[in-house]
């Protein structure tokens, strides 16, 4: 069971993980739809592709992040295969998630594509938070 004072001691952790997570998303949100500018209808193909992509990428800046200012860690090799085993788990939930949103709510416009993707990112954000936090940022 969690106690009161544990759950105020990981407040700021969560609160600096979500704003590194803000800087992340804007990342994959700005490499998301480059891949997929010009391209009316995305293939399903084109659509994780360019969720891949910018997830990948995104993931790699916040490792850098996270690494540094929300879990104050040491950056080396083997935490960063660590926390890209977390994200590999946390990129098949997102992209699960992005196909079952995309065929339940059918989107029409760019706009309501960035919706169901930002669905899909909030269903991995509480598996990654809790994955680095106790698998890659793990104090030994």
């Amino acid at each position: 069971m969690v106690t009161l004072e544990q759950r105020i001691r990981t407040a700021p952790s969560f609160v600096r993980f979500a704003l590194v997570g803000l800087i992340a998303t804007v990342v994959d949100f700005t490499l998301f739809n480059a891949a997929l500018a010009g391209q009316y209808e995305p293939t399903t193909y084109h659509l994780l592709l360019a969720a891949t992509s910018g997830f990948t990428v995104a993931t790699y800046v916040s490792y850098q992040l996270n690494a540094r200012f929300t879990f104050r860690a040491n950056r080396d090799n083997r935490a960063l295969g660590r926390y890209f085993t977390i994200a590999v788990v946390g990129v098949l939930i997102h992209n699960g998630a992005l196909l079952l949103l995309r065929s339940a709510l059918d989107p029409e416009t760019f706009i309501e594509l960035n919706a169901v993707k930002a669905g899909a990112l909030s269903a991995s954000m509480l598996w990654n938070y809790v994955g680095y936090r106790q698998f890659a940022f793990r104090r030994r």
